[in-house]
C-alpha cells in the first residue's frame, strides 16, 4: 500500500497550475507523494470514559450488545424514515436526545441549526400541515441509502453516513426533489440509542416540473467520519478489549438462555431482512416461480384495496396481475426493498417485516412510472429457512413519470378475470386514497405503542394466517454464542465497505479507494477490464481520472449500492454481496436522471481483522438508461433536447488538445489489466454485461441478470448463475453458450 501514497499534506489542493503539473507529472510515472489532506476522521482510539461495560454480568452479554448496536442504530434511522412517511412528527421527535439538534448546511450560506427538540418538533411539523399525519395525497418520502456506520471508542457513541433522496409534495398542488448527504451522531442513554446530532449536506433540489440542480454552482467535499480500515470493522478494538476484560466462566443458565435468545435474533433479523430483499430481485425480474416459492403453503398476499388471494398456488396465479413471467424488451419492474424494519418474535419461528417498497415502472416503452407502498410481511422459520407467512402491499402513491405525483394518480384497478383475488380488500384499507396508516412496531425509543393522529385508522394489525407455535429450542454453548456473533458482525461490516466503496468512488478518492480493497482484490472496470490489488486499483483509477480532489465540483454521480443479499462462506471470513445501483446525477446545468444497473457478483474477505473488497464494483450495467430528465427512460429511442449530464472526468472522454492533463494522458495509452476481455479472459461471466461479448445487449433490451446465489427455498438454479466471479471467469464461453440452448 506504501507504493501508491506515503506522506499526509497540510495544504488542499487547488484548481492551479502546479497542480495539474503534478497530475502530468503522476501520469507520465514520476514517483510522486500526493496530498491526502482531503478527509476529516474521527479514530477508534478514543479513550474509554464513563464505560458500562461493568455492568455486564459476563463478556460475552457487552460483546452481544456492542454487535446488537450498529443494527440498531440503522433500524432507528429507518424507523425516522417510516415515521416521516406517515407524518407521525411526536414519534420522530421521540426518537432524538433531549440536547439534540440538526444541522442545515448549504454551500454558500450560513449554517441552519435546530437545536432542542421543541424546535426540531416545529421543523418536522413544516413538512406537513402543521398537524399530525399526512393528508390523503400528501407525500414525504425521505430516503436513506447506502449506510456507513461506527461506533466511537467507549462502544457509547456512533456515526453514520447516509446517502439521502427525498420526494415531496400533493396531489393537487407540488412537488419536489431534493438530497445529499447526512452525517449524523448517535448516543446510547440509558440503555436505548437515540439521534443526537443530525447534520443534512444539502446537495441537489428541484421542482418535479423542472427536474433537480445542484444546490450553487458548487458541491463542496464532504468529509468522511471513519477510515477504509474503520468502515471494515466499525466495532472499535478499545471497545471489544473492554468487554472481553469480563469474564464466561460464572455464566449462568438463565443468562446462557437470554444471551442465546439475543444472538439468535439477531442473526435472524439478518436472515429475513436477506430474504425480503431476494424477493425484491426476483419480482423486478417477474422470476413468478422463484418468487412464489418463497411463501409458505399456506401464506396470504393482500394488495390493500385490491384483494387477498391465500395459499401458495393462489398467490402464484395473483403475481401475475403485473404482467406474465419474465420480462420483455422495454419494460422496467424495478422493486427496490428500502429502509427494511426486522422484528423477531421470541417464539424464535416468526418475525414481522415493515418497510419501504420504491417502484419504477415500465409496462411498455413510452409509459413510465414511480411508486411508493410500505410492505407489512410476516415470516415464519420452516425447516431451517425463513419464508414469507403473509405478504401485505399498502400502495402510498403511483403517479405517471411524465406528470409527476403532484399531478397524476393512478389507483390499482381489481381483476375481474382468472386474476381475480380470492377475498375482497376494500379500497378503505388504501393509504393512497384512504387517510390510514399501515401498523408499525413499537417506538423503539419509547417501548411504548406508537400513537396514531386523530382522523386517521390503522390498517394490518390483524393477521391473515394463524400464528406459529413456539419453538422448543435449547440454549446455546458459549462457543455456540461466538460463532453466531462473529457472522452478526461480519453483516455490518460488510454493508460498511459495501458502501464505502461507492462513497470513495464517487469523490475521487483513489487511496482510500485501494484501501477498501484485499490484497489480491479485484476492480471490474465498466467497460470489462478486471484490475488486481491495491495498488493496480490505484494506478488505473488516478491516471484516468487525476489526483483525488479536494476541491468543490459543480457535479456529483451517485453509484448508490442498495439492497443487500450478504452470503457468508462457512469459514466466516468470506462472504458474496449482491447489490443493486441506483445511478443519478446532478450538476447545475442541466437537469438529473436516473439510471439503473446491478453489483451481483462482488465479494469481501476478511484481512487482519478489517473486512475488505475481495471483487469490487463487478457491474452488469445499465438496465435502463434515462434520455435526460424529460424524456426519463422509457423514450430510449428519442433524442433530448439538451445533452444528458452525468458525465464528468474519464476515460474515452474527448480530448481537448489546449488541455495538457487529457493530452498526457492520452500519450500513456491503455493501463494494462490483469484480465483483459478483449482477450475473452473473462470467461462465461461476460455474457451478455460486456461489449463485444457474447449475449451483450442495451436497454431497451433487456439485459441478462446474473445471481450468486440459487433459490434459497426450492434450489432452483437461475439461468446466468456464478456463484464467485474469480471461478467463472475460468469457466469457458463456449461451453455455457451450449448449456444455454438446454435451459
Amino acid at each position: 500500500m506504501n507504493k501508491f501514497i506515503t506522506k499526509k499534506s497540510k495544504c488542499q489542493l487547488t484548481r492551479t497550475k502546479k497542480n495539474y503539473s503534478l497530475i502530468v507529472t503522476l501520469i507520465v510515472g514520476i514517483s510522486l507523494t500526493i496530498s491526502a489532506c482531503t478527509n476529516i476522521e474521527h479514530s477508534n482510539n478514543t479513550k474509554i470514559v464513563n464505560s458500562d461495560f461493568t455492568t455486564y454480568k459476563s463478556a460475552l452479554a457487552a460483546e452481544i450488545d456492542l454487535a446488537a448496536a450498529l443494527s440498531q442504530i440503522k433500524d432507528l434511522q429507518y424507523t425516522y424514515a417510516q415515521y416521516g412517511q406517515y407524518g407521525l412528527w411526536d414519534e420522530m421527535t421521540s426518537l432524538f436526545s433531549d440536547s439534540a439538534e440538526i444541522n442545515i448546511i448549504r454551500h454558500g450560506e450560513e449554517n441552519r441549526e435546530i437545536k432542542g427538540k421543541k424546535a426540531i418538533n416545529d421543523y418536522l411539523m413544516s413538512f406537513g400541515n402543521g398537524k399530525q399525519g399526512l393528508p390523503v395525497g400528501w407525500l414525504n418520502n425521505e430516503i436513506f441509502m447506502q449506510p456507513v456506520v461506527t461506533l466511537t471508542g467507549d462502544g457509547a457513541k456512533a456515526t453514520g453516513r447516509w446517502q439521502t433522496l427525498n420526494m415531496r409534495g400533493k396531489l393537487g398542488s407540488e412537488a419536489s426533489w431534493s438530497g445529499g448527504f447526512q452525517i449524523n451522531d448517535y448516543v446510547k442513554e440509558q440503555g436505548v440509542w437515540k439521534l443526537a446530532k443530525v447534520n443534512i449536506h444539502e446537495q441537489f433540489e428541484g421542482s418535479y416540473e423542472t427536474g433537480w440542480f445542484a444546490v450553487g454552482t458548487e458541491i463542496p467535499f464532504i468529509p468522511y467520519h471513519y477510515s477504509a480500515k474503520e468502515a471494515g470493522s466499525p466495532i472499535p478494538l478499545k471497545a471489544l478489549k473492554a468487554a472481553q476484560t469480563l469474564s464466561n466462566s460464572h455464566i449462568t443458565e438463565q443468562e446462557l438462555k437470554t444471551l442465546s435468545t439475543k444472538v439468535t435474533g439477531l442473526v435472524a433479523e439478518d436472515a429475513v431482512r436477506r430474504m425480503q430483499n431476494i424477493y425484491g430481485y426476483y419480482a423486478d425480474r417477474k422470476m413468478w416461480d422463484d418468487v412464489a416459492d418463497l411463501f409458505m403453503e399456506d401464506a396470504a398476499y393482500e394488495i390493500a384495496g385490491v384483494g387477498i388471494y391465500h395459499g401458495a398456488k393462489s398467490i402464484r396465479r395473483g403475481l401475475e396481475q403485473d404482467g406474465p413471467i419474465g420480462l420483455k424488451a422495454g419494460q422496467v419492474h424495478d422493486l427496490l426493498q428500502m429502509h427494511t424494519l426486522v422484528d423477531v418474535d421470541p417464539n424464535g419461528v416468526e418475525a414481522r417485516v415493515r418497510g419501504m417498497q420504491w417502484g419504477f415502472l415500465t409496462p411498455k416503452l413510452g409509459e413510465a412510472y414511480f411508486s411508493v407502498s410500505t410492505f407489512d410481511n410476516r415470516y415464519v422459520l420452516h425447516q431451517g429457512i425463513w419464508r414469507i407467512s403473509e405478504m401485505r402491499v399498502f400502495p402510498k402513491m403511483k403517479a405517471d413519470y411524465y406528470q409527476g405525483w403532484h399531478k397524476n394518480s393512478q389507483v390499482l384497478a381489481i381483476p375481474t378475470d382468472e386474476l381475480a383475488p380470492d377475498k375482497p380488500s376494500p379500497a378503505s384499507r388504501s393509504p393512497q386514497t384512504h387517510a390510514v396508516i399501515p401498523a408499525f412496531f413499537d417506538n423503539p425509543v419509547t417501548g411504548k405503542p406508537v400513537e396514531y393522529p386523530k382522523g386517521f385508522s390503522v390498517v394490518g394489525s390483524d393477521r391473515l394466517v394463524a400464528a406459529k407455535r413456539k419453538a422448543k429450542n435449547q440454549p446455546l454453548s458459549v462457543e455456540q454464542i461466538q460463532n453466531k456473533l462473529k457472522a452478526v458482525k461480519a453483516i455490518d461490516a460488510i454493508e460498511n465497505i459495501s458502501s464505502t466503496f461507492a462513497y470513495y468512488l464517487d469523490d475521487y478518492q483513489w487511496q482510500r479507494y485501494a484501501e477498501n480493497y484485499a490484497p489480491k482484490g479485484w476492480r471490474r472496470k465498466g467497460w470489462g477490464e478486471v484490475y488486481e490489488g491495491p495498488e493496480a486499483i490505484y494506478k488505473v483509477e488516478s491516471l484516468g481520472y487525476g489526483p483525488s480532489p479536494t476541491w468543490g465540483r459543480d457535479w456529483i454521480r451517485p453509484h448508490t449500492r442498495v439492497q443487500p443479499v450478504i452470503d457468508l462462506n462457512a469459514d466466516g471470513e468470506s462472504a458474496y454481496i449482491r447489490t443493486r445501483m441506483i445511478l443519478y446525477f446532478a450538476n447545475s446545468r442541466s437537469a438529473g436522471a436516473f439510471n439503473s444497473g446491478m453489483y451481483p457478483n462482488d465479494s469481501a474477505q476478511l484481512v487482519n481483522g478489517v473486512w475488505k473488497m475481495n471483487v469490487g464494483g463487478w457491474i452488469d450495467e445499465t438496465y435502463f438508461r434515462s434520455q435526460g430528465y424529460k424524456l426519463g427512460w422509457a423514450k430510449p429511442n428519442e433524442k433530448p433536447a439538451v445533452k444528458p449530464q452525468g458525465f464528468g472526468i474519464g476515460f474515452r472522454q474527448p480530448v481537448d488538445p489546449n488541455d495538457k492533463v487529457a493530452v498526457a494522458r492520452k500519450a500513456l495509452g491503455r493501463y494494462p489489466p490483469n484480465l483483459d476481455p478483449a482477450k475473452g479472459q473473462l470467461g462465461r461471466r461476460a455474457y451478455g454485461v460486456v461489449r463485444g461479448q457474447a449475449g451483450y445487449v442495451g436497454w431497451p433490451d433487456i439485459k441478462p441478470m446474473w445471481f450468486h446465489y440459487k433459490n434459497p427455498v426450492s434450489g432452483r438454479v437461475p439461468e446466468f448463475y456464478c456463484a464467485d466471479a474469480k471461478v467463472c471467469v475460468n469457466e469457458p464461453m463456449d461451453k455455457f453458450l451450449e448449456q444455454l440452448k438446454s435451459f
